[in-house]
């Protein structure tokens, strides 16, 4: 946990430049990579994975969007890569432009029934391939990266996890790729049971956290420990980026 704190990287400039304000940009982007950050995974990602490679940031969940208000001095809205947020409007427009659309994530014997229940969701929408996010090791990584180039899909949703995503995204651009590429974190293992994972009400309420506490228990670490740490660590770095300014 110390190396958290005694590493200092430059997060918080990218999170201030590149923090997406509304939805229409996401929807105008017409290539280029999109990141979400959460306090989870900002702390995976603080130290692992440069940020600058990606074009676009979204605060998923309203932590971060609260705190981007109050220190960064920047008004944004709540965009989480699931149909209870952004992807929404993102998959009404691929499926009326019929885009070509690659799916990559979530264990081997969950992403088939994720595809099917997101296909019934969005008949329209052009799914071209899948394929589950587990690779043996970075040769069969890259052996894929080279049949993404050569299928060449408009835009890919990845599923591996933070920072796994964000490094496979990061590959794939630096391969050439120039479609649209956005990182999903659960949202293709959330979508094995049901595409719109959180009910009505618990999106009026604000307390998804909550509700994912009670339907996948082992998260409560997450919520409580590592969210508090989040706000330790972030409190550090923005003084840090204050300072150095």
């Amino acid at each position: 946990m110390l190396n958290l704190i005694l590493n200092f990287n430059e997060l918080i400039e990218h999170l201030k430049n590149k923090l997406v304000e509304d939805v229409d940009v996401l929807l105008d982007m017409h290539s280029g990579i999109v990141s979400y950050v959460n306090p989870f995974s900002y702390l995976k990602l603080r130290n692992k994975i440069d940020l600058k490679d990606f074009d676009l940031i979204t605060s998923d969940g309203v932590v971060l969007k609260k705190l981007s208000s109050i220190f960064l001095n920047k008004s944004i809205q709540r965009l989480s890569p699931d149909f209870s947020s952004y992807f929404k409007p993102l998959f009404k427009q691929l499926s009326i432009s019929k885009s070509e659309v690659y799916f990559i994530g979530t264990k081997p014997e969950f992403i088939e029934k994720s595809i099917q229940n997101i296909q019934v969701k969005y008949p329209d929408l052009n799914i071209i391939g899948s394929r589950d996010g587990y690779f043996k090791d970075d040769e069969e990584l890259m052996l894929h990266i080279k049949e993404i180039i050569k299928l060449n899909p408009e835009v890919i949703i990845v599923g591996m996890g933070s920072p796994l995503q964000e490094n496979y995204l990061i590959k794939l651009k630096g391969a050439g790729w120039s479609g649209r590429g956005y990182s999903c974190g659960g949202f293709l293992h959330q979508s094995f049971q049901n595409t719109d994972y959180y009910p009505n009400w618990v999106n009026k309420l604000n307390i998804r956290w909550l509700y994912r506490i009670y339907n996948e228990p082992k998260l409560i670490k997450r919520y409580t420990f590592d969210y508090s740490w989040f706000l330790v660590v972030f409190m550090y770095d923005w003084m840090k980026y204050t300072i150095s300014k």
